[in-house]
């Protein structure tokens, strides 16, 4: 929390440098643009039963898997800019967004039937979900001032993303059931990718205007490491029971493992993985002018 405040001020000090003319304000919601696989929903049953013409067993095993795709990028933001005109048709945004992703979710289930008795049951529940700071700059065309004035805006964006997947895990066999919780957060790295928009600006008074704006964001994030920050069995607190290989996964390019010299008190290693970012979003707000 102490970078993204340090790097707002930073943002707030540059715009004061160039004497901003304007400062804007957004709230919107963002749907999946380019989209990635996020997990799957399936099922599975086995069942034995009898025959009463033979009076033998028949095995059946029936099965569905659904794919469950979407972008992380997805969901609520409030975004605010300051802005300074260049010339009369071009001037630039110094903007920063909070995103508060959209939390998508799969399941997974076996059920085992024997002679319409229960033998075993499994099921999984994920939930996975994005939280994230992005730094906006971008340059703005402008038509010509009017009452409705149509813009459009280009530049990068810059992403500190915080990624947590929660895992809920219950078992029933012989009689006996399990539980088990896990918590895993994916942290690190820097996502960089392209924004653009288009809009359309409304005066109201000298000071207060009202604007809209469509905006799309193509952007992937690359976690350098992930935690399994939480771990319950049947209610028991069990972290310290994993060990450093198991709980901590470090992500990079090429990974190279040898069974003869596993270290349980060194992070694993994974190769790295792409958590789509991409969105098309809706946003409105109000723009105060400061001369």
């Amino acid at each position: 929390m102490l970078k993204y405040a340090l790097t707002l001020v930073t943002v707030v000090a540059f715009s004061g440098v160039l004497q901003a003319q304007s400062f804007k304000f957004s709230i919107g919601y963002g749907v999946p643009w380019i989209s990635q696989q996020v997990g799957t929903n399936s099922s599975t049953t086995y069942s034995t039963t009898l025959n009463p013409e033979t009076n033998s067993s028949v095995q059946r095993t029936t099965n569905s898997t659904e794919n469950v795709r979407g972008s992380f990028g997805a969901g609520i933001n409030a975004s605010a800019a300051f802005t300074y005109t260049l010339s009369e048709n071009i001037g630039i945004e110094l903007g920063i967004s909070y995103l508060s992703g959209k939390e998508y979710s799969t399941n997974a289930s076996f059920t085992d039937l024997q002679f319409d008795q229960l033998v075993a049951l499994y099921r999984e529940h994920e939930t996975s979900k994005s939280r994230g700071i992005l730094f906006t700059p971008a340059l703005k065309f402008i038509t010509q001032q009017r009452i409705f004035t149509p813009y459009f805006l280009v530049g990068p964006v810059v992403g500190k993303i915080n990624f947590r997947r929660e895992l809920e895990r219950y078992r029933e066999e012989g009689g006996t059931s399990s539980t088990e919780f896990r918590t895993t957060k994916f942290t690190g790295g820097v996502s960089i990718g392209l924004r653009g928009a288009v809009g359309v600006t409304v005066i109201v008074t000298k000071k207060v205007s009202l604007f809209s704006e469509i905006g799309f964001t193509g952007m992937n994030y690359y976690p350098k490491e992930s935690e399994i920050t939480r771990y319950v069995i049947d209610g028991e607190n069990k972290i310290d029971n994993l060990t450093v290989n198991v709980r901590k996964t470090i992500f990079v390019d090429k990974v190279e493992n040898d069974s003869q010299n596993t270290d349980d008190n060194t992070p694993n290693r994974s190769v790295r993985i792409p958590v789509a970012m991409s969105s098309m979003s809706a946003n409105v707000g109000v723009i105060l002018s400061l001369q």
